[in-house]
């Protein structure tokens, strides 16, 4: 399916997600000349469409700051319109279905909670036709994988497989997809990446907020449904796939997903769970929750690239700064003898940060000036360009792709199950999380012993 939307219908408008983050995104996409179709958002708060242009020229506002275009911004605001009505009603679809009817590719962007997504894919399966949808599905696909299949057994009643765009917006970042360019881009990176010159690699998204705004999603889903089952194993994807066949969205995934498939089931022995201190005093947040802010895991991936090598993800909220990167340590160069004995060579480091700011910083070692012939630890970091000039945020990307049907960045059902499986074990705990204190690096699994490291799980 090669032809472009011409229409978008916007799903949870009212909510926070689509506020934050899809108004700015359209703003940017028009910005470009790259939007140009009407957009109804449909909800069930009791809204018309100045309330919806309202909100949506506010969130322009404080996206754009002061540098706001006037004429992109009332392009995007002329062109809002919204629907009232019950995710379950067959009128409902009906008025939409007359809404859209010039519009021969219609996207539909779900950005609502998985209780209702259900309702909203059999509405439009009854009324859409085959082959005039797009079908864009926020995270979590599921919340486990008895869902996650169940939910796309339910999709494949109604669309085939080339409608379905299922979201991870850290697919469509800049910082994400540099990891594949400056693995396979590079001769002298690519003979290391394995097992033989890899000690560890760890993984870790850190905020220094808390849930405050988000209570309501948060509180269904944790860390680990939030962020560890896409955004992280998205990530580990990246760094440890093998080359694809090509840059097409089928031979991206095939490698996302045999790889995920080498990627051991985890136990509670391989995860420690955290909740940080004051999150169930927060507003929305049930009496007595047991849902984690935090979680700190280890993986296992059984294949001959990575087998025996350390995996460690961390993700949390309230932590003591926002932090997203990825640290690489080499085995230690065995020094010869001419190298003085006093000077121990550290291993070497790559580290890929993606957040606050992006950087690639390698650690190596020199001559240190204090000892002669000894070492000393020294950084190269990368230029400024390797940026690009101009980039589109991750969401003006996922609606541009998806108008356009480019699902390269998009995972398969296949990664998304793979997720899941690796997920099963722990997904449905019914062990209290760790509390920590805010402000504070969260809790941590205890190192394993020389003894265990070298023990493999079946998968």
């Amino acid at each position: 399916m090669d032809t472009a939307c011409s229409a978008l219908v916007i799903f949870g408008v009212t909510g926070d997600l689509v506020r934050k983050k899809v108004f700015a995104a359209l703003y940017e996409l028009q910005l470009l000349d790259r939007l140009n179709m009407p957009v109804i958002g449909v909800g069930r708060s009791d809204w018309n469409d100045d309330t919806l242009r309202r909100t949506a020229e506010t969130a322009i506002r404080s996206h754009a700051a002061d540098d706001v275009v006037d004429d992109a911004m009332h392009a995007v605001l002329d062109g809002l319109t919204y629907v009232r009505g019950n995710y379950s009603s067959t009128d409902l679809y009906e008025t939409l279905q007359r809404s859209v009817a010039a519009h021969e590719l219609v996207l539909y962007y779900l950005a609502v909670p998985p209780t209702v997504f259900g309702a909203i894919i059999t509405g439009l399966g009854g009324t859409a036709g085959s082959g005039r949808a797009r079908l864009l599905i926020e995270k979590p696909f599921g919340s486990d994988l008895a869902t996650a299949r169940s939910l796309r057994d339910l999709v494949e009643q109604h669309f085939d497989a080339e409608q379905l765009f299922a979201v991870d917006h850290y697919l469509q970042k800049e910082s994400l997809q540099n990891i594949l360019v400056l693995r396979f881009g590079n001769r002298m990176l690519e003979p290391t990446w394995n097992r033989e010159h890899i000690d560890s690699i760890s993984v870790t998204m850190a905020e220094a907020f808390g849930i405050e705004g988000r209570a309501g999603f948060f509180d269904s889903n944790g860390t680990l449904r939030d962020v560890v089952q896409n955004h992280m194993f998205q990530t580990v994807a990246a760094l440890a796939m093998e080359a694809p066949a090509s840059a097409s969205a089928n031979d991206m995934n095939d490698a996302r997903a045999q790889l995920l498939g080498y990627v051991a089931s985890l136990t509670l022995t391989d995860v420690v769970f955290g909740q940080y201190d004051g999150y169930l005093d927060v507003d929305g947040v049930s009496p007595g929750s047991t849902t984690d802010t935090f979680v700190n895991a280890r993986l296992s991936i059984d294949n001959d690239r990575w087998q025996d090598v350390s995996w460690t993800i961390t993700a949390g909220k309230a932590l003591e700064e926002n932090l997203s990167e990825v640290v690489v340590t080499f085995k230690p160069a065995s020094a010869p003898m001419f190298i003085s004995n006093e000077c121990e060579p550290e291993p070497n480091q790559l580290r890929i940060r993606m957040a606050p700011e992006e950087s690639i910083v390698l650690t190596m070692q020199a001559r240190s000036s204090a000892v002669p012939l000894g070492t000393a630890r020294t950084s190269l970091a990368a230029a400024d360009n390797y940026r690009p000039t101009e980039r589109l945020e991750a969401y003006a990307r996922i609606f541009d792709d998806a108008r356009r049907g480019d699902q390269t960045q998009f995972a398969s059902c296949e990664v998304l199950e793979q997720c899941w499986r690796i997920l099963d074990g722990v997904v449905h705990r019914t062990n209290s999380p760790k509390t920590y204190a805010r402000g504070s690096e969260g809790p941590r699994l205890a190192p394993m012993s020389s003894a265990n490291e070298s023990v493999q799980r079946s998968r």
